[in-house]
């Protein structure tokens, strides 16, 4: 499964809006998604896994409560073979944003 099939299908269940890069629909709750992809666990000058460096993107409308869903998107990226991501507080004048940050290692290079 690419890393995209697996930050969405984890993602999906609570956020149904969910995207690479930039989301370009009407939904006031998204979540949009990037990527640094590094090579890793090296044998023979060939890495034996990539490790990616994930952020996911939490927007919801101002106002709106986002505690319970970030506990869900934490423990969705958790139990989808992600660290337990840092969040940060991204919000501004145009809504609220929050920023998950986690690795995920996968061997099928």
């Amino acid at each position: 499964m690419s890393i995209n099939s697996t930050i969405r299908t984890a993602i999906t269940p609570i956020v149904p809006e969910c995207v690479p890069d930039q989301y370009s629909g009407t939904a006031t709750e998204y979540c949009t998604f990037n990527y640094s992809e590094i090579p890793d666990a090296f044998g023979d000058e060939s890495p034996g896994a990539i490790r990616y460096l994930v952020q996911l993107h939490y927007f919801l409308p101002t106002g709106a409560n986002p505690y319970t869903k970030k506990k869900q998107l934490k423990n969705a990226l958790l139990s989808a073979e992600f660290t337990y991501p840092s969040v940060t507080n991204a919000s501004d004048s145009d809504g609220q944003h929050y920023v998950l940050e986690a690795e995920y290692c996968d061997g099928d290079v």
